[in-house]
């Protein structure tokens, strides 16, 4: 019909000055991806520290060598043996370098410049890195803007962990009567011996596989008695919760003025486990050396005895 135009007829007429054609959009830029660990002294963020800290800018592994970054870098803190243990980084080898306050602008630009921050098991690291800068009084790291990704928590979250899961792949088939107790039971059985075959564990005593498998080895054997409420620090006995973490019991118990003797006393009143009251009665007892050698004698040092005193009380004040 005459004065209709239909979409065959449609044609694009050309751009005025006034009206400037459209450009093609711009590719998006690449993100800058870093990934970064660090070794430290000890796993206590409040008094350990970092002593080795590396940087690496994207995942591939033919990457060029300017774009790995590792610095060393000189503790006031002592390095623990346990920490010794995994990463071989002795004090000596740290007499020469620079302390973290020296390089601190410089690893703060690194991660200034980053998109995508990458780590395994990732908030370790980040709480080290922030208490670093917290101790020279610098500001923290921003790391509001990052997309942080944690290859720990991303295999955590595609990889089912559930028995059955672990059942269908350690043993190779799926069990029907799952979650009653007796089932459970049966297949956890299963997929532990075909997780032992899988990780070439078998033939390893219980203790080098309860070494890798205890959630809790690396810091029961500190414990005082058969909870993680009190532990060996040292020579010192110290609370492991709560506002008074890390302080040690016999002096909390000797500053009646400040109320920290009587955070024992509560201790004393609530529901906590029998070798707990009896540890905070003794402490709150007895003059700071006798309470320690009485708490070696009867828990022992760093962990408790095989046979556990703490299964029926003698503490007799």
């Amino acid at each position: 019909m005459e004065g209709t135009l239909s979409l065959l007829d449609w044609r694009p007429t050309a751009p005025t000055d006034a009206e400037p054609a459209l450009q093609p959009a711009a590719a998006p830029a690449t993100p800058t991806v870093i990934i970064f660990d660090c070794e430290t002294t000890g796993t206590d963020r409040t008094k350990d520290q970092i002593i080795e800290l590396c940087i690496q800018r994207g995942l591939s592994d033919d990457i060029p060598a300017t774009d790995i970054k590792t610095w060393r870098i000189k503790p006031a803190a002592v390095i623990h043996p346990g920490a010794l243990a995994v990463h071989g980084i002795k004090q000596e080898d740290l007499a020469d370098c620079p302390d973290f306050a020296q390089l601190a602008d410089e690893i703060a630009a690194e991660f200034a410049t980053a998109d995508v921050i990458v780590g395994y098991n990732i908030t370790f690291d980040i709480d080290m890195l922030q208490a670093e800068y917290a101790r020279i009084g610098k500001p923290l790291l921003d790391f509001t803007p990052k997309k942080i990704v944690d290859a720990f928590r991303l295999w955590q979250q595609c990889e089912p962990r559930s028995l059955q899961h672990a059942h269908q792949r350690f043993v190779g088939n799926a069990f029907e009567a799952a979650h009653t107790a007796s089932a459970d039971v049966a297949a956890t059985g299963r997929v532990l011996a075909g997780m032992l075959r899988a990780f070439e564990l078998d033939g390893q005593d219980w203790d080098q596989i309860a070494t890798k498998a205890d959630p809790l080895s690396s810091g029961r054997t500190a414990w005082v008695g058969p909870s993680r409420h009190l532990r060996w620090e040292g020579e010192v006995v110290v609370i492991a919760f709560g506002k008074y973490s890390n302080r040690p019991l016999h002096e909390l118990a000797a500053r009646s003025d400040s109320g920290d003797r009587s955070f024992l006393a509560w201790m004393l009143e609530r529901d906590f486990p029998q070798h707990v009251t009896e540890v905070c009665r003794a402490a709150l007892e007895k003059p700071g050396e006798e309470f320690l050698a009485w708490a070696r004698q009867r828990y022992g040092q760093p962990a408790p005895t095989t046979t556990p005193p703490f299964a029926k009380s003698t503490y007799a004040g």
